[in-house]
């Protein structure tokens, strides 16, 4: 896994802290982007779990959110932020809503990659567009 691929599947856990542990629906889009999607193209696909709990034990910890956003700063180029925040915004509206605790995670992601409101809600509803239900 390359140091981009780990820090977009930080992001992607960074995204779903707002009830505090993955859900069914959050894992399964991770699954699905990680197999699919060409940035993770090369990546085992087993190294998810692994990555996920590193991140996870990293948000419980005291400055969690703090700790986890300065690694994918790291890790992930600016110009890779509109995919870090899409994929963020996949994983928060795979269970069907972006709620409001959604909507700080969001904000601190924009102001990591330097990304405009426009754009932001334009990946937002692009989101929400892909995991609507009829």
């Amino acid at each position: 896994m390359s140091p981009l691929q780990e820090g977009l599947v930080w992001t992607m856990v960074l995204a779903s802290i707002d009830d505090r542990r993955l859900g069914r629906a959050e894992i399964r889009a991770m699954r699905e982007m990680v197999g699919h999607l060409p940035v993770f193209a090369g990546m085992d696909p087993k190294a998810l779990p692994a990555t996920a709990e590193a991140c996870a034990g990293t948000l419980a910890g005291e400055n969690g959110v703090d700790a986890a956003a300065r690694r994918i700063k790291r890790v992930v180029p600016r110009r890779m932020g509109e995919t870090a925040y899409l994929l963020a915004s996949d994983v928060m509206a795979s269970d069907g809503r972006i709620g409001a605790d959604d909507v700080a995670v969001l904000d601190l992601l924009a102001e990591i990659f330097g990304l405009d409101s426009l754009t932001c809600a334009a990946l937002e509803t692009a989101a929400r567009a892909r995991f609507a239900k009829p």
